[in-house]
């Protein structure tokens, strides 16, 4: 049985042992004292259920001082605002629950049971939307002076070590022995460029004669010129070209000997110091704008960018789940974030009850009130008939001995 129940059983046994007891009250003092006992647990009864009552509505359609939730719905909704949200609710409050999880636990459980089925398509989601939104001509340009910041005298004479013995190594220095090759190539098809080294060499020849005229009778004698010398350049030069091109002996011979020469030039700090230079020189903030560029179009076009981060992210995943470090890092972090956030936000919380509360008409307000604490004040109304019983009994006797004592 519920307490309203209880307290209006109580009342009415009150009043019906008041009425019951009227015939029996003159008659000594066990029908004076059970009466008065009734009638007193009655005016208790009823005097706590006209006060419970006013509470929430016009007992009886007395209006004086009564519907006093409604009346004071201003004053309530802001004592329980401030009590929900800064004391029950407040940043301290929540965070001394907060800081006794482990947090990184309840991490672990996740990623365990849904990391896989969640979290990697979600990334995947992620990268998609960012692959299709990113503007990599204008991420580029930001990036750019950052990274071009960072590209110091250091970083380019590594790059230039580097780049020197990446060429020495068999594979590189045969790519670069078939760029050469083709480079020559186009060289020795250029007629222009074998006139004008014919004009060179005859330069050169006709200053050499000069200075000795047996020199000049034995260039003569043997008929020695820029245009035979240009001749057997290039004829060797096509001579060497096929043999490469054609004997994979003489292609292999050939790219050892210039991994050879490139090891030789990457142990020469004059010539790591000229490429880093050169690099330096070149590697302007335009162009390390444009590297990015086409690095970001490339990796956006062959989905490269949502690949790597669904692996990076699975590898972060797998690496967490293992590493207490992280865990403990993970635990601490989430808890700063929370206490950061929840101070800087604390005020939606408030602004969450009292839109909750403002949102109820009055008679929801009463109805949602009275089925929180309406049992609980039923019991004021049971205590008032027990308890009015038992003085009105108590003040009967008193009364009654006080009137033996003075009229014996």
């Amino acid at each position: 049985m519920k307490k309203k129940f209880k307290a209006a059983a109580a009342l009415a046994v009150s009043i019906a042992g008041a009425a019951g007891t009227v015939g029996i009250a003159q008659t000594g003092f066990p029908g004076g004292m059970l009466h008065n006992g009734f009638l007193a647990a009655t005016i208790g009864g009823l005097a706590d259920w006209f006060a419970v009552t006013a509470l929430f509505r016009k007992p009886l359609g007395i209006s004086y001082r009564t519907e006093i939730i409604v009346r004071n719905r201003q004053r309530i909704m802001q004592a329980v605002v401030d009590f929900a949200a800064n004391d029950l609710l407040g940043t301290d409050n929540i965070m001394k629950f907060v800081r006794q999880q482990d947090l990184s636990r309840l991490l672990r459980e996740f990623i365990q049971r849904h990391g896989q089925e969640k979290v990697l398509p979600y990334a995947e989601t992620i990268g998609a939307v960012l692959a299709e939104e990113l503007e990599p001509e204008r991420v580029s340009a930001l990036l750019a002076p950052a990274v071009h910041q960072l590209l110091g005298r250091e970083v380019f004479e590594k790059a230039a070590a580097d780049m020197l013995r990446g060429f020495s190594e068999e594979g590189s220095s045969r790519q670069l022995l078939h760029i050469l090759s083709a480079g020559a190539e186009e060289l020795l098809r250029n007629q222009e460029l074998k006139q004008l080294l014919s004009r060179h060499i005859d330069a050169v020849l006709q200053e050499y004669a000069q200075a000795a005229g047996s020199r000049a009778f034995v260039m003569g004698m043997l008929g020695i010129s820029g245009e035979k010398a240009a001749d057997a350049l290039w004829k060797k030069g096509e001579k060497w070209l096929a043999e490469v091109s054609e004997n994979p002996a003489a292609e292999a011979a050939a790219a050892e000997w210039l991994g050879e020469r490139l090891q030789e030039l990457a142990a020469s700090a004059s010539v790591r110091a000229g490429l880093a230079d050169i690099l330096a020189r070149e590697c302007t903030q335009e162009r390390v704008a444009g590297l990015l560029d086409a690095a970001l179009r490339q990796w956006l076009e062959q989905g490269v960018f949502v690949q790597q981060l669904k692996t990076w992210l699975g590898e972060a995943m797998t690496g967490f789940l293992t590493n207490e470090e992280w865990q403990q890092k993970a635990d601490i972090g989430l808890k700063l974030w929370l206490e950061t956030e929840l101070r800087r936000h604390h005020g939606v919380i408030s602004g969450m009850i009292e839109e909750r509360l403002g949102s109820l008409s009055d008679a929801e307000l009463v109805r949602f009130t009275e089925e929180k604490v309406a049992d609980d004040l039923q019991m004021i109304r049971i205590n008032g008939s027990v308890v009015g019983a038992l003085v009105g009994m108590g003040l009967y006797a008193i009364v009654h001995i006080a009137g033996q004592v003075l009229t014996p």
